[in-house]
């Protein structure tokens, strides 16, 4: 029976047998994985107790997406009992083998963790925006990306068992394609699409009626998620070394830790626009309405406890007769961190009014009423 050597020859000089990153990679792969299930908590926090609105399909697909991301991170638990975080040289052949096993079904979560993740955040621009061509474009990819990607993987083992197998039993089946290249290749498109999502909001953010600096800042709140899109590229760069280095479980111990923040670094980015009006309650609860005025003003309640179902009816003023036009300040969405507000072309002069971070589009639109 072949042994690890025989496989992937004698360890090179210098290399510590006995070095072992297994607790630290868990570590890290916890905490990321708590930061994210904190986050959507929060999230929900801020929809149902402090603004008291309605929860959409993007809070309910991000939620969702806790499912696969738990199993994300119990796969990447079971791989370190296998080796992911040791050098190769010191497991056997056999964990090797129960390490691939468990590689090959991270996979598969990987890939729909990462989808859902996307279309939660694309359907959060449209909670605030309305669909256009982009975001339609976004989500395409988003989800084709996962289903193309699941089935070009399923393509290159023949037959399938080769994917674990092939280490013990190199005569038993072969690639389609190498796997490295599919690795960078899958990799690489997702890093695309992570820059098409966040390219979505620019163009219309730019063409609001805000000040520059109130675009800026209101831009920097959707570009958060740069930072998932950073980690897909630190994955990459430790995915590159699988091409020369033999030393497997090593290597894959740093992919799989990467291959966790991201989605976990996805869903915070996807959270954070929405954690406003709770960064506002604790900051006045333990350090005084000057202190919450840092955080703006991201929603609206008054002394009866109105639903904003009603604000929004109540916001609306009656004028006239039956031909009079209508002045109305409605904060359309005040369930979303950046707000829209529709005013009539009469009611520039609110801006100075308006809560640092919000949005104002502007409307004219005819109000008729016609009695008995």
């Amino acid at each position: 029976m072949a042994t690890i050597t025989d496989v992937f020859g004698p360890p090179p000089p210098g290399v510590d047998l006995d070095e072992n990153k297994t607790p630290q990679n868990n570590a890290v792969m916890i905490a990321m994985y708590v930061i994210a299930v904190t986050a959507v908590i929060l999230r929900f926090v801020s929809r149902t107790m402090i603004q008291k609105t309605f929860l959409g399909m993007d809070d309910w697909v991000i939620a969702a997406c806790l499912i696969p991301l738990t199993g994300l991170l119990v796969s990447s638990l079971v791989g370190g009992r296998y080796g992911l975080g040791k050098h190769v040289w010191s497991v056997t052949l056999q964990d090797v083998v129960s390490m691939r096993k468990d590689l090959f079904s991270y996979i598969f979560v990987y890939l729909l963790l990462l989808s859902g993740v996307k279309t939660g955040l694309i359907l959060f621009y449209r909670r605030i925006f309305r669909m256009n061509w982009m975001m339609w474009t976004c989500l395409f990819c988003s989800v084709g990306f996962a289903i193309g990607a699941i089935v070009a993987f399923l393509c290159a083992p023949r037959p399938l068992s080769y994917f674990w197998t092939q280490f013990v039993d190199p005569a038993g089946g072969s690639y389609a394609y190498g796997l490295y290249r599919f690795y960078i290749g899958n990799a690489a498109a997702n890093v695309c699409i992570d820059i098409l999502v966040i390219l979505v909001p620019i163009p219309i953010v730019w063409r609001l009626q805000l000040r520059m600096i109130r675009k800026i800042l209101v831009l920097s709140i959707f570009l958060l998620g740069v930072f998932a899109t950073v980690a897909s590229v630190v994955r990459i760069y430790y995915m590159t070394f699988l091409e020369s280095d033999p030393d497997v479980t090593w290597i894959m111990g740093n992919v799989f830790v990467w291959s966790t923040i991201e989605p976990c670094m996805g869903i915070l980015c996807a959270c954070l626009p929405t954690l406003n009006p709770v960064l506002q309650l604790g900051a006045r609860t333990f350090f005084g309405g000057a202190a919450a005025r840092l955080f703006g003003s991201s929603f609206r309640t008054n002394s009866k406890g109105l639903s904003s179902v009603q604000n929004r009816r109540n916001s609306f003023q009656h004028v006239g007769g039956g031909g009079a036009s209508v002045d109305t300040k409605v904060y359309g969405r005040p369930e979303d961190e950046i707000e829209l507000t529709a005013t009539d072309s009469q009611s520039a002069l609110h801006y100075k009014h308006d809560a640092p971070f919000s949005i104002r589009v502007k409307h004219d639109f005819d109000w008729s009423e016609e009695r008995p």
